[in-house]
C-alpha cells in the first residue's frame, strides 16, 4: 500500500458509501475514520448473492487512525481498506493489551491538533510477535491434525484429538526406571492451566473424603496466614505492612487484622455454621456507641443463630493474684465476657435484614424467632493466657479454669486464637484428595 492506492481506497470508498473517511492530512500524515460493518441482508438472485451492509463509524475504540504517508506499506496487515476497517488480529490484540483509546497513531510525532490522552501509538513490535504467535499456533495445529488423522487414518476433523501426540509425549518424556523426566517452569504452568480448564469443563471429578470449598492447599495457606498473625504484635507498621501483602487492605491494629482474616475464612476454622454475616448487618444497640457493634452473626446447621466476637491472641485472660499461688480473670477477660453478654440481648431490631441472603434465615429474624443467641468469645493464645511465664503443668492448669468459665456462662464459649488454628491443622492432616476421570462423559 503506497499514498496513490490509498487515494483509490478512499474515492471508492466516498462513491460507494457517499462519505469522505478523511479527517486531516498534510504532506506527512492522514488521519482516516474507521468503521464497523453490519450484514443487514443477503439475497441470492440469478446465480449471484447480493448483500447489504450497514457501515457506521466506529464508536468503542479506534475510531479513527494516524498514518505516516511515508510508512504506508505496513498497514495491510493492520486494516482492510475495502471500508477502512480494523482485521480481527489487531482486534484481539487490543483487547489482550486492554487497549480502549478513541486514535491508534503510526507515528511517534503525535499531530498538535489531538489530545496525547486520547492517543495510542500501537506498537509494531509486540504486534509482528503476536502474527507470528498465531502464525505458530495455526502450523501446529495443522500439523498435529496431520499426524492424528495418518496414524489413525481419520479424516472427519471434528474427530481429531491428542491421542497420538501424547503417546508419543509420554514415551519421550518417561525415563528409566519408570521415571518422568523433569519438568521445566514453563511446562508446569500450562499443566497446571491446562487441568484447570479440565476439570471447570468436567473432564475430572475430585473426590474428597470430607466436602470442603477449597483445595487442601488452599487450607494450608490458610493455617499459614493465622499461624504468622500469631507472630504479630502491637507494631503499626509491621500490621500495615503485612495486611497490605496477604488482605490487599492497610490496617493498623490487631484485632482489625484478625477482623479481616476471620471475614474470609471463619467459614473454615468454624465449621458447624453454615452463614455469617459481619458487623454491617448489626444496627445500634442500646448503651453502646454507633460503632460498636458485635464482630459476626453466625447461623448454625441446626439454624440456631449466635454472635461472635473477636479480641487479638495477646490479650492475657489470667493474673496471678499477689503472695499467693493463684489465678483470677484479667479485666480484659471480665470486660470482654460482659460486653458479649450484652450482646446476646440480640432483638430482631438490633439487625437490619436487608444484609441477610439466606431467606429462611431473614424470615426467622423477622418474625422475632430469636432465642437468647450463644456466645462465641475468639480471644488470647496459649503463650498469653498469663503475663507470667508458663509452662505445661501452668497452662494446663489455666486451660481448666478456662473451662470453669464456660460452666460459670453457660451461654459463652470461650476459644482461644491458636486452638482455632491448630484444630484445622489436625482437620486437614486427614483430608484427602483424589483425582480420577469422569467416566459420565
Amino acid at each position: 500500500m503506497d499514498i496513490n492506492a490509498l487515494n483509490i481506497k478512499i474515492d471508492s470508498f466516498k462513491q460507494n458509501r457517499k462519505e469522505d473517511p478523511v479527517i486531516s492530512q498534510n504532506e506527512n500524515y492522514i488521519t482516516l475514520k474507521l468503521y464497523n460493518v453490519h450484514r443487514k441482508d443477503s439475497v441470492y438472485q440469478d446465480g449471484e448473492r447480493n448483500t447489504i451492509d450497514e457501515v457506521k463509524q466506529r464508536d468503542d475504540f479506534f475510531c479513527a487512525v494516524i498514518l505516516d504517508k511515508n510508512s504506508l506499506e505496513i498497514t495491510d496487515k493492520y486494516f482492510s481498506f475495502e471500508n477502512f476497517t480494523i482485521k480481527k488480529e489487531l482486534k484481539e490484540f487490543a483487547s489482550l493489551q486492554d487497549i480502549q483509546k478513541k486514535y491508534l497513531s503510526f507515528m511517534r510525532d503525535i499531530p498538535s491538533e489531538y489530545d496525547v490522552n486520547d492517543v495510542v501509538i500501537i506498537d509494531v513490535r509486540k504486534f509482528d510477535n503476536y502474527l507470528d504467535h498465531l502464525s505458530k499456533v495455526t502450523m501446529i495445529k495443522t500439523k498435529t491434525s496431520k499426524i492424528v488423522r495418518d496414524k489413525f487414518n481419520m479424516r472427519d476433523s471434528a474427530q481429531v484429538d491428542t491421542s497420538a501426540i501424547f503417546a508419543n509425549v509420554g514415551y519421550v518424556v518417561k525415563g528409566f526406571e519408570g521415571k518422568y523426566i523433569a519438568l521445566s517452569k514453563g511446562d508446569r504452568t500450562f499443566i497446571k492451566n491446562f487441568m484447570d480448564e479440565q476439570i471447570k469443563d468436567g473432564a475430572y471429578k475430585i473426590t474428597m473424603k470430607e466436602t470442603l470449598p477449597l483445595y487442601k492447599e488452599s487450607i494450608r495457606e490458610i493455617i499459614k496466614v493465622g499461624t504468622e498473625l500469631l507472630t504479630l504484635t502491637g507494631n503499626k507498621t509491621k500490621l500495615k505492612s503485612f495486611s497490605k501483602k496477604v488482605f490487599g487492605e492497610e490496617r493498623k491494629s490487631l484485632e482489625s487484622c484478625w477482623q479481616l482474616y476471620f471475614d474470609r475464612y471463619l467459614r473454615i476454622l468454624l465449621m458447624n455454621y453454615k452463614e455469617f454475616y459481619s458487623q454491617i448487618v448489626f444496627k445500634e444497640m442500646d448503651g453502646y456507641e454507633k460503632e460498636t457493634r458485635p464482630d459476626f452473626l453466625a447461623v448454625d446447621i441446626y439454624n440456631n443463630i449466635d454472635i461472635i466476637e473477636i479480641k487479638t491472641h495477646r490479650t492475657i485472660l489470667f493474673r496471678k493474684e499477689k503472695g499467693r499461688d493463684s489465678y483470677y480473670p484479667s479485666h480484659d477477660l471480665n470486660k470482654s465476657i460482659f460486653q458479649l453478654n450484652k450482646y446476646m440481648d440480640l432483638r430482631t431490631e438490633n439487625i437490619d435484614t436487608t444484609q441477610i441472603e439466606n431467606k429462611y434465615t431473614k424470615s426467622l429474624i423477622e418474625n422475632d424467632k430469636i432465642y437468647r443467641p450463644r456466645g462465641i468469645l475468639i480471644i488470647s493464645s496459649r503463650d498469653h493466657i498469663t503475663s507470667e511465664s508458663v509452662n505445661d503443668e501452668l497452662t494446663a492448669r489455666l486451660e481448666k479454669e478456662i473451662k470453669k468459665l464456660k460452666t460459670t456462662f453457660n451461654n459463652i464459649d470461650i476459644v482461644l486464637f491458636d486452638e482455632l488454628i491448630r484444630n484445622l491443622e489436625n482437620y486437614v492432616s486427614y483430608l484427602d484428595v483424589t483425582l480420577g476421570v469422569n467416566k459420565e462423559e
